[in-house]
């Protein structure tokens, strides 16, 4: 009875232990993937709202006025619209590389609701790593540019406490975003990232010299961006809760600067951020357990049980050869 009972529980050990493999190294992989429609639940669109306040040049005030005039702490909303493109994801391009594609457009308004900036986006990305990839259509304002980096829509599953090279779509290119601390959001623990951009020619623009203080008619200024971008991003899904900016984009001409052309601060409004944490929370729970809590717990009861069954079982064989010693010397 005893060799039976530790038969069984050897073999319920050895189920514990290839259930913890197969929940670290094939359940979790299939589950730790990017949707192919990031807006599930709310009609293939995901939505996410930046609010803060900004300072701008006014073009067509300055001329009139033959110097430099600003919009002063003008309040802004940062929207950006994400969607999937199904089709484009379900390529034979996409597929082979495990890529998902989405497309996203963004537009900063002003109380009045008037655009003062829109661009859009279209990224194709691995599903796990959240690594971008030059297919499928890629672009930035219809742009074709080389992407490299991580997708700035969202970080990899599993994210790790490391620098990552955030793809920046103003630059065009990536810049190192860096892990400064854990914090926790509407009791969601998040990874802190911040990146520090310093003031990059992005272009450059021919303009009314008195726009910018010179006595020439036209003056071509270079076009300048800084930014200070700070993300809390979920560490298991890899989705960012929130995020602020702080930019600037300035005219320089003979390297001095000569007039700001745009300096924005934008964070995430609470409500729109407790709503990410609420749409985030349970697939990173039911993620991280299945990731960590539960391989765990099978590995440990499973070398406890295996260990058991077989001592269990051997002492079971050493009783018989007891018995059957006893047994040899008692007909003796």
């Amino acid at each position: 009875m005893k060799r039976a009972i530790g038969f069984l529980l050897a073999g319920v050990g050895v189920f514990l232990l290839v259930l913890a493999v197969m929940l670290k190294f094939y359940v979790v992989p299939s589950l730790a993937q990017a949707p192919l429609v990031p807006g599930e639940d709310t009609d293939g669109v995901s939505v996410s709202i930046n609010e803060g306040s900004g300072t701008f040049l006014d073009i067509a005030a300055s001329l009139a006025a033959g110097e430099a005039t600003f919009r002063e702490d003008v309040p802004l909303v940062n929207t950006r619209f994400t969607r999937g493109d199904v089709q484009a994801s379900e390529s034979a391009e996409a597929t082979e590389s495990n890529l998902a594609v989405y497309d996203s457009f963004s537009r900063l308004t002003d109380p009045e609701d008037t655009v003062m900036s829109g661009s859009t986006l279209r990224v194709a990305f691995d599903r796990n790593t959240s690594e971008l990839a030059n297919c499928c259509g890629a672009n930035v304002d219809g742009q074709e540019v080389t992407f490299s980096g991580i997708n700035p829509l969202k970080f990899p599953f599993f994210v790790e406490k490391q620098s990552y090279d955030y793809f920046d779509t103003t630059l065009l290119a990536p810049y190192p975003i860096d892990y400064v601390t854990e914090e926790e959001v509407f009791g969601l623990n998040t990874y802190v990232f911040e990146q520090s951009i310093p003031a990059t020619q992005i272009g450059e623009l021919e303009v009314p010299g008195s726009l910018i203080g010179e006595d020439a008619e036209t003056v071509a200024a270079g076009r300048f961006y800084e930014n200070v971008r700070r993300l809390w991003v979920d560490p298991v899904t890899g989705a960012v809760i929130n995020g602020s900016e702080d930019q600037k984009q300035t005219l320089q001409f003979n390297g001095e600067v000569k007039a700001v052309v745009v300096e924005a601060s934008l964070i995430g409004p609470d409500a729109a951020v407790q709503k990410t944490v609420e749409d985030t929370e349970s697939s990173s729970n039911l993620l991280g357990l299945l990731n960590s809590t539960v391989p765990l717990v099978c590995l440990i009861l499973g070398v406890l049980a295996l260990a058991g069954g077989i001592l269990l079982a051997r002492r079971s064989a050493d009783d018989d050869d007891y018995l059957v010693a006893d047994d040899a010397e008692a007909s003796v």
